[in-house]
């Protein structure tokens, strides 16, 4: 690491004010997205919305698995926390922060080389991370041997007015004009996703997501069996930063396959969470239509995030269509920090 009269420790409990005063100067900042993970933070070319401000505490609700700080003259001037990820040896970086200021870059660069340190001692697979997609922040990962694999847009649907007595009216009516009760007629029929579906969920992903990507992220058909009751598969920027209370799963039936997957995951006191999969072929824009209608008026009540990957066309196609913005672009990133043993792929039989 760099030398310098900072010190890298890990974090007290008695830091915990500190923390939060840091994190919310830092994504307050005019340049939030050059001294955060910036998922996504607003910048000059795009005053758009910022996750700081539609999230009441920036500060991750999930246990950290390690948790650093940077110190300098007994003031924090840096944050670097990451996540264990359930059944699998990987963590993911959900922050990554630094005091405004000349040495803002060597802070990060000092943070990101001790989490990955700490993570080979912890015989950690892989690393994580999303962050805006910047130079400053692809250089930084870049030179800790982080290589970028995806990116992501984030969409973002404004919570639904309800002001006064004309709410129920409102409520009654579609966002395209029609009555409600018009609009579900036209909708397809959704059943709930859970573990018998894991393979066709799996084909769907499979589907979707380029070779290159999904050798990446490795999944197999086990790791889709749990994503009724746990939003963790399939990754995005946002699941490993948000809390969620409870998590719910949808899949559109096609001739014996999967043409649509909708997960949602319910977040306390903040907004709602979606994740989609469209096979080609299927109305994107009805069968996210369909899934909004069954998360209900709490999640359009607060307001809803979806990152849909910037390869996966349909998706953002539908984003667009059924009331969602772009608010930022994100990069996904991988280090590889021991090396991965993959199930064996079979092979033709000889005799």
């Amino acid at each position: 690491m760099i030398d310098s009269p900072r010190t890298i420790r890990t974090a007290r409990l008695t830091d915990r004010q500190a923390l939060a005063d840091l994190s919310r100067r830092v994504h307050a900042s005019a340049d939030a997205h050059r001294r955060s993970l910036g998922v996504p933070a607003p910048n000059a070319e795009s005053p758009r919305i910022s996750l700081s401000t539609l999230i009441p505490s920036w500060v991750p609700l999930r246990a950290p698995s390690v948790h650093l700080v940077a110190e300098l003259d007994g003031d924090l001037v840096g944050s670097c926390r990451a996540v264990e990820e359930p059944h699998r040896d990987d963590w993911a970086i959900t922050e990554l922060d630094a005091a405004e200021g000349p040495m803002a870059g060597e802070i990060r660069y000092e943070l990101l080389g001790a989490m990955v340190e700490e993570g080979a001692r912890h015989d950690v697979g892989r690393f994580h991370a999303a962050c805006a997609d910047v130079r400053e922040n692809l250089e930084l990962f870049g030179q800790s041997s982080f290589m970028a694999y995806a990116q992501e847009e984030i969409w973002w649907r404004a919570p639904e007015a309800t002001r006064g007595p004309r709410s129920w009216l409102r409520s009654m009516v579609a966002r395209d004009g029609r009555h409600a009760s018009t609009a579900a007629v036209d909708l397809p029929d959704l059943q709930a996703a859970g573990a018998p579906d894991a393979w066709h969920l799996f084909d769907l992903w499979s589907h979707a997501t380029p070779p290159a990507i999904a050798r990446i992220e490795g999944y197999n058909a086990a790791d889709w069996e749990s994503v009724g009751r746990e939003g963790i598969v399939p990754r995005s920027a946002l699941n490993p930063i948000l809390h969620f209370s409870e998590v719910d799963a949808w899949m559109l039936p096609a001739e014996q396959r999967s043409g649509g997957f909708a997960q949602h995951g319910a977040c306390k006191g903040g907004p709602h969470y979606l994740r989609f999969l469209i096979r080609d072929g299927t109305d994107g824009a009805r069968f996210v239509r369909a899934a909004l209608m069954r998360m209900g008026s709490d999640a359009m009540n607060a307001g809803i995030l979806a990152p849909v990957r910037t390869y996966e066309s349909a998706g953002m196609r539908a984003a667009a269509a059924t009331g969602f913005e772009p608010i930022g672009r994100v990069t996904l990133l991988v280090r590889e920090v021991r090396a991965q043993v993959r199930q064996p792929a079979m092979v033709p039989a000889t005799r």
